[in-house]
Order: C-alpha cells, then structure tokens, then sequence
C-alpha cells in the first residue's frame, strides 16, 4: 500500500528526483527550497530534541529541590525528636531528682572529697515561689579548703547520680593568713517540677 500525501505518492519518492527536481529551479528557488529544508530539519528534529532536554532539566531539577525538601524534613524530624528525648530526660530528672534533704546530701559529698572537717555552715535559704518549679536552696560555707579537694566537691554536686543538684552561687576567696587555703560560699539548689505545670515548660 503506497503513502499518499493528497495527490503526492511518498513511494515515487526519490534522491535523484529530487536531486533532478533541485538542479532544476532557478538559483533563487534553490535558496528558497535550503531555507525550506533547514526549517523542516529544525521542526522535525532539533525542535523535540530541544523540548525533550527542557524538561528533563526540568524534571531533574524538581527531583533535586525534592530531595533536598525532603533531607530537611528529615533533619527537622531529627532534631525535633532530639529536643523531645532531652525534655523527658529533664522532666524525669526533675521529678526524681529532688531533694528533700539537701543538707545531708551536701554533708555526704563533703566527707566524699575529704571537707567534711572544713564545713563552716549550710543553712536553709529562702527563694522566690515559681509556678513550674519547686525549688529548695542552702547556703554553704567552706573554710581552709584547697583547690583540687574544691574542684571535687563542686564537681560531686554537680554530677551526683541520685539527686538534682544545682550550684546557682559560687564565691571563692583566698585567706589571708595562708594563700595556699581557700574560703568559698555557695548557694546549692534542688529542683521538682510542680503537678500540673504545662507539658513541655
């Protein structure tokens, strides 16, 4: 079965048709008929190439801007679930780790680190009322305390495993007659987390 264009037979088609047909028009018709053809070429082939390409570029370039929204969603689920296991360490430390007697507590940390002897005082101290929080502080004092035993106080307080302690004041002095012994006050406190105060204060 021949292909037919209208009245044009595709099958009678042939280079040296066309070749004969080309040699035969005047100059300005060949001009014509090569401005003709590169159009066609251009329409035929390079034109959808063209098209092609565009949107595969611009497919690739969505599936990047895809990929990347999608990391970031997946750096925010990270970080948010980091944030909520560091909000339920706290909370449960700070309904665990209370203190009801943080003078005892402090006395036992100093006979820990060898200042049971150098304890001056620890006296209650008032502080201000929260809505969140209920906190319990003391006022401690050393005397003749050397550096490093201090530094192991301060230290067991602060990384004691049982109990929330916190030191909120540390005020160290050298005494006069010997510059080798130290003087320090401290406020320490403890921390509970009141009943009813608002999910993730």
């Amino acid at each position: 079965m021949a292909l037919r264009l209208g009245s044009f037979d595709l099958k009678k088609l042939s280079i040296e048709k066309i070749y004969n047909a080309y040699f035969g028009m005047s100059p300005r018709e060949q001009t014509a008929a090569l401005v003709a053809a590169a159009v066609a070429l251009v329409l035929i082939v390079v034109l959808p190439v063209w098209i092609a390409s565009s949107r595969i570029g611009k497919l690739e370039r969505e599936v990047a801007q895809g990929s990347k929204q999608f990391k970031d969603v997946v750096r925010a689920i990270e970080a948010y679930s980091a944030r909520k296991a560091d909000l339920q360490g706290l909370q449960k430390m700070l309904t665990a780790g209370y203190d009801a007697s943080p003078s005892t507590t402090i006395e036992a940390i100093a006979e820990k680190t060898g200042l049971k002897d150098q304890i001056d005082s620890i006296k209650a101290k008032p502080v201000a009322p929260s809505d969140v929080l209920e906190e319990s502080a003391v006022d401690v004092r050393l005397k003749k305390v050397r550096l490093e035993p201090l530094i192991d106080f301060l230290q067991a307080v602060e990384n004691d495993p049982d109990k929330l302690l916190r030191i909120k004041m540390l005020d160290v002095k050298p005494r006069f007659d010997n510059k080798q012994e130290l003087d320090a006050s401290m406020t320490i406190s403890t921390y509970k987390l009141l009943e009813g105060a608002p999910e993730g204060t």
